[in-house]
């Protein structure tokens, strides 16, 4: 019957959305990009775009509910956005059940020491301690390219201790650039040091898989083609 034929170039783009879809369902690791903005307060007036970012990838499984892989590149702000620190050591994971995700934490030295007294966290004002920077992303466990809420933005956080981000403020005192939503009673505002960050925005993107990328190009060709056999015949 006419409504049951099917071309081979229409069966081949319907096996490929198909295809692709399967492999996006069966898929348990995903790979995402994740992005981060601090606004640095500081340079709002004579620099608004000397905001410190941070911009990397990651690997999530959704059978495990693990994130692993996590690295990317924190800018330095005070440099006006020309220097960077490749933050390559995923050292920290750690779920909190009452936000329902995963704060997870990439180091630029193979060490969680990264603070005067050693260890990081977020708040407070830190002293340099080595050189050492990181950041805390946070990942959604139900649905990592879900909007976060004010609840999970207020748990990121950086801290950049290494040279060309750390401030004088004694003789012989170093304070290290660090950034996070300070949330008093329920009023935001900017903290860290530096006069502190203010908003802190994060994007996920999920990154397609390269077969089914090329699947699915193959498929918008052929979809062409066919656009174009039916224009000529019309002509």
């Amino acid at each position: 019957m006419k409504g049951q034929l099917c071309t081979t170039a229409r069966c081949f783009i319907g096996a490929t959305v198909m295809a692709v879809g399967a492999s996006t369902a069966n898929a348990a690791v995903t790979q995402y990009e994740v992005t981060q903005s601090y606004n640095q307060v500081v340079y709002d007036a004579s620099h608004p775009d000397w905001d410190t970012t941070f911009t990397g990838s990651f690997l999530f499984d959704d059978v495990t509910q693990t994130v692993s892989g996590l690295q990317g590149s924190l800018s330095q702000a005070m440099t006006g956005n020309t220097a960077f620190r490749d933050l390559s050591h995923q050292l920290s994971s750690v779920y909190d059940a009452a936000l329902g995700g995963l704060l997870v934490s990439a180091f630029y030295q193979n060490s969680t020491d990264v603070f005067l007294g050693g260890g990081f966290e977020l708040g407070g004002f830190k002293e340099f301690g080595n050189q050492n920077a990181f950041v805390t992303i946070f990942v959604n466990t139900a649905d990592p390219l879900a909007e976060l809420t004010q609840a999970q933005i207020n748990t990121l956080n950086y801290g950049d201790c290494t040279d060309g981000s750390l401030m004088g403020m004694m003789a012989g005192a170093k304070t290290c650039m660090t950034g996070w939503v300070k949330d008093e009673l329920g009023v935001l505002s900017a903290g860290g040091t530096m006069r502190g960050t203010y908003p802190v925005v994060q994007t996920i993107a999920a990154v397609p898989e390269p077969e089914s990328y090329a699947m699915f190009l193959a498929g918008l060709g052929l979809m062409g083609v066919i656009a174009r056999r039916r224009s000529l015949t019309h002509h």
